[in-house]
């Protein structure tokens, strides 16, 4: 059984710029591919995911040190989540 749906998956790979195929429900690393831009030339973003066991909702955060952090979520049928939800996970850098 996969972790993530194939719309989570799409999701991820938009913003992570890395295939999803881990088996952890929480896990960090850097990407040189911020968006999935293949493009990207400067320093690597820290990106973080948590996936909640109960629903499946899939919780992303991006960051870079030259700029405020982005926080997404989407649920098993890639509806964003709201805030409520993401904040319980991270919290917004303004």
């Amino acid at each position: 059984m996969d972790i993530l749906t194939d719309i989570q998956k799409k999701r991820f790979l938009d913003i992570s710029g890395i295939e999803f195929d881990f088996k952890e429900l929480r896990r960090n690393f850097t990407t040189p591919y911020p968006y999935n831009d293949r493009s990207w030339k400067y320093s690597p973003w820290h990106f973080t995911y948590v996936i909640e066991e109960e629903t499946g909702n899939l919780i992303c955060e991006l960051e870079h040190r030259m700029t405020n952090n982005r926080i997404y979520g989407w649920d098993i049928f890639g509806n964003e989540l709201p805030n409520e939800i993401l904040y319980k996970y991270f919290t917004p850098h303004l």
